[in-house]
């Protein structure tokens, strides 16, 4: 039986995640250590003590996530949560790519935090001032669809489509004031996502060189499993494939409409990490497929069909 394994992205952090995976499991406990002191960083510290706000930003939030999820997905391998198979897909939104890479094998899962570090620092050091909203659309079934009805709307105010979230979801960012202006005209189908930037724009364009040189300093392998892109929706076919994702992710839109779209003959879908985020988009494509999920709020696994809460 085949699984989607999917890894969250910014904006599913919680004060306190990580801690089940860690007490449950020694090799993920081991694991966690160990990328703390890759990056120089108290990963428990960050990602138990400290409050949302400082947790939430971008330098801290992007090792820490990613720290966490990886450490979960460990726990999950030791404690034997979860049936394998050798056709299993793998899929993160937007930062969640980076475990899923390594997930997959294509990256080293210390190497993989250590990259995770220093994206968290590139974002953090591109130019300000942008912001990003969430938008509730008509339904639209097909992506290519949904992808051209974004980029209307995106033209329209001036802002660029930085994801497809699902049929009835997109987002879009931009400069501050232009952003304001779209939530007041668009009214209550808009929503605040709470970022200090806009993210998946041109205002990540200036650091993508740096981003590039980061992955190009990193030893990105022959994987095991079948990675997703979250920018080429399509199963990579290796290493190359991979790192063009990730680069392409930084100022381009997050197609997670078309994952969806391309993991749909998946059996069973399973969140890694902290779920709160991925269960509302996952919900509009699961069609009957129960969901698993591995997370701080659920016993371990917890599965779940068709209407995720």
């Amino acid at each position: 039986m085949t699984t989607l394994w999917v890894f969250p992205g910014q904006s599913s952090q919680a004060v306190g995640m990580g801690r089940e995976a860690v007490r449950r499991s020694a090799r993920a406990a081991e694991f966690f250590s160990a990328a703390g002191d890759a990056i120089g960083r108290d990963l428990r510290a960050l990602c138990w003590d400290v409050g949302i706000e400082e947790l939430t930003r971008t330098e801290n939030v992007q090792p820490a996530l990613t720290a966490v999820t990886l450490a979960t997905w460990i726990a999950v391998n030791e404690l034997g949560l979860a049936p394998r198979d050798e056709a299993d897909q793998f899929a993160g939104h937007s930062l969640g790519s980076l475990a899923a890479a390594a997930a997959a094998g294509y990256l080293d899962p210390i190497e993989c935090v250590r990259l995770a570090a220093e994206r968290g620092q590139i974002m953090a050091s591109a130019p300000g001032g942008g912001s990003m909203l969430e938008v509730i659309t008509p339904e639209q079934d097909d992506p290519a669809t949904q992808l051209a009805h974004g980029l209307t709307l995106a033209d329209r105010f001036g802002l660029d489509l930085a994801a497809v979230n699902g049929p009835t979801e997109i987002a879009l960012a931009g400069a501050s004031r232009q952003v304001a202006a779209a939530a007041r005209e668009l009214g209550d189908v808009a929503r605040a996502v709470p970022v200090s930037n806009a993210f998946h724009s041109r205002f990540m364009t200036p650091v993508v060189p740096r981003w590039q040189a980061a992955l190009d300093g990193a030893r990105v392998r022959a994987g095991t499993g079948r990675y997703v892109g979250c920018a080429v929706p399509r199963v990579a076919t290796g290493p190359d494939g991979v790192r063009d994702d990730l680069v392409r992710a930084l100022d381009g839109p997050v197609r997670w409409h078309d994952v969806l779209q391309v993991t749909r003959r998946t059996a069973t879908v399973a969140v890694v990490g902290p779920s709160r985020v991925m269960r509302r988009l996952l919900r509009p494509c699961l069609d009957d497929r129960p969901l698993l999920l591995v997370d701080e709020d659920h016993p371990w696994p917890t599965t779940r069909r068709a209407e995720p809460s």
